[in-house]
């Protein structure tokens, strides 16, 4: 989603994945952030510059962070071998 020139703000999260691939679609809240990333941010899970903090051991709360917001396939898929 491209931002309007002139504008220093975006119509979704600032949060992005990991991989850098993708930003969560939720629409911004605070600081740039969704409702949901903005606590994470608030909780020390996330950095202010918007990266999820190494402290954060969790994998399973890591992966939620991470995949929040983002696009969800809704194919089943299965192996055939």
């Amino acid at each position: 989603m491209s931002q309007e020139p002139g504008t220093k703000t975006t119509p979704h999260c600032r949060f992005r994945s990991s991989l850098g691939l993708a930003y969560c679609q939720e629409p911004a809240y605070a600081e740039g952030f969704c409702r949901f990333h903005y606590e994470c941010f608030l909780r020390g899970e996330l950095l202010a510059n918007g990266q999820i903090n190494e402290l954060l051991v969790d994998q399973d709360r890591r992966r939620t962070i991470n995949f929040h917001g983002q696009p969800t396939d809704e194919t089943l898929y299965v192996d055939e071998a």
